[in-house]
């Protein structure tokens, strides 16, 4: 059995190739859309955005036991590996036979749905083919990827879901518009990499768990599972409703420029999500070594200090470089989401932390208690879009959503203290949002003496410097962790020798503060 540090570095590696795979993947998207937009006519990005809606209502409503699956697998993948598999195999049959009737209401409605929808039966094509899509990355592919994610397989998903969801998959979209000079090609594109991902996720799981086995209860599934679709449902909502209500206030002009500041806003939540799917199995697979109140209280202890360390630098500086960013990467016209990115940003670094906290009551089986967080803050959020919005305008979406995410961060302490004993490492929490303030100010101040949006590269070193810099000046790193950093990096750990000198308080061991 590996030691618990030798754990914590393989964990941590797995959430580096998870957090490789958001950033590249995200990387790509963002370019093959500027490239698809020079592609399609504006009526067909309206008509991209409806089948995007259509795959996550149904992602939402029909795809239930993907955080169960990998709960189950990762507390029993190393000592009941058969239920391990069962639980996966029989959530996968089951979402299988759930998808059956949409795919066939879909492709047998699309006529009506087109004409309906897009005013256009000759669009009804591209409902048929998104219903064959729709049961690949709805309903397979959530399923297979929470059973790797269970089974600690964080370097293959990353890789394969890089490579094929990534660059093979936006450069088969790109070059079937190219050809077929229509929006066909985006939705075909869209099946032949959705599908050839889900296989081979697929063929991975079957590989490691072995032949099909369907003993695993299925009231089980569906009670662990049904408190957190309420709580999804409610999570669809609050990834539209802003946008649906901008819709009833602003031009549609408005809308895009605010969906452009969602997309790179984006970027900085795919990390998040990324290191919050590496700790959901790390934490369902506590219990079961060393005890759930010890052992689940040091690891987000530890989580708290790594979360905050990453992401509080990474928000301040989308902040700071808001401007700069989306006019060079999106253009002039995209100048005016700039100011929601920044609130967006903001909030999200104030509670950065939330990150490590997310994954927990869901760990603990506390999914009720999940689901009540999140059908607290969406309602908070509608009133607070719905009443800001006539005079805010997209300031107001960005405002409530902001609002959301201070919310849930306070809430989930909240029901977490009343599980578990809870500490909070406030010093490592403090200092790297202080050292990100800084970095954030000294990054504005230079953009005061000389701005130009072709100056990006230099604000993101001189932020990636400061920040280095306040590190060391506040002692926030120490040298266990920079050891932890090198066995992490391997074969690269001499790149630490530099960042010992730069960031690394020459004490063995800091005082991280009293718990909370």
């Amino acid at each position: 059995m590996p030691r618990p540090s030798d754990q914590y570095v393989h964990l941590s590696r797995g959430a580096s190739y998870l957090m490789i795979q958001s950033l590249g993947l995200n990387a790509v998207i963002i370019v093959s859309f500027l490239v698809l937009a020079r592609l399609l006519s504006t009526s067909e990005m309206g008509i991209w955005a409806i089948l995007l809606l259509v795959v996550a209502a149904c992602q939402t409503f029909a795809t239930w036991f993907a955080p169960a699956v990998t709960k189950y697998v990762a507390e029993n993948r190393s000592e009941k590996p058969r239920v391990a598999a069962a639980a996966f195999y029989q959530a996968l049959r089951v979402t299988s036979v759930m998808y059956l009737p949409i795919v066939i209401g879909i492709y047998l409605g699309s006529n009506f749905i087109a004409s309906r929808i897009l005013g256009d039966v000759s669009y009804a094509v591209l409902f048929q083919i998104l219903a064959i899509d729709i049961f690949f990355s709805a309903g397979v592919l959530p399923i297979v990827t929470a059973g790797l994610l269970g089974l600690q397989m964080f370097r293959e998903t990353a890789i394969i879901g890089l490579v094929v969801q990534g660059f093979v998959r936006q450069s088969l979209i790109i070059a079937l518009i190219l050809l077929m000079r229509n929006i066909t090609g985006l939705v075909i594109g869209g099946l032949v990499g959705d599908g050839t991902t889900a296989v081979i996720y697929t063929l991975l799981a079957l590989r490691v768990l072995g032949t099909p086995k369907f003993d695993f209860p299925l009231t089980k599934l569906i009670g662990y599972s049904l408190p957190l679709e309420l709580s999804q449902i409610a999570s669809f909502a609050q990834t539209w409703f802003d946008r649906v209500l901008l819709v009833a206030f602003v031009p549609l002009s408005i809308l895009g420029i605010y969906n452009v500041a969602l997309t790179a806003f984006g970027v900085l939540t795919g990390v998040s999500n990324s290191i919050g799917n590496m700790l959901f199995p790390a934490y369902s697979s506590i219990p079961n070594r060393t005890g759930i109140q010890r052992g689940m209280s040091d690891a987000i202890y530890l989580a708290l200090r790594y979360t905050s360390l990453i992401l509080a630098p990474l928000a301040l500086g989308l902040l700071a470089t808001a401007k700069p960013a989306l006019t060079l990467l999106v253009g002039e016209s995209y100048v005016g989401g700039y100011l929601p990115l920044s609130i967006l940003c903001g909030a999200f670094a104030l509670v950065s932390f939330a990150t490590a906290l997310s994954p927990v009551l869901l760990a603990l089986g506390e999914t009720k208690l999940f689901a009540l967080v999140t059908g607290i803050t969406v309602p908070v959020g509608l009133a607070v879009a719905w009443t800001l919005l006539p005079v805010w305008g997209i300031l107001a979406a960005a405002t409530s959503r902001a609002v959301v995410m201070v919310l849930f961060a306070l809430l989930m302490i909240i029901m977490i203290r009343r599980k578990i004993t809870l500490r909070i490492d406030l010093h490592a929490i403090a200092k790297p949002l202080f050292a990100g303030v800084v970095m954030m100010l000294v990054v504005i101040a230079v953009q005061l003496v000389s701005y130009s949006k072709f100056l990006l590269p230099l604000y993101v070193f001189v932020g990636i410097v400061t920040y280095l810099i306040m590190l060391r000046a506040l002692r926030a790193v120490d040298l266990n962790d920079m050891n932890l950093l090198r066995r992490f990096l391997g074969r690269l750990s001499p790149l630490c020798n530099t960042l010992d000198w730069v960031v690394a308080s020459p004490t063995k061991e800091l005082d991280h503060g009293a718990p909370l």
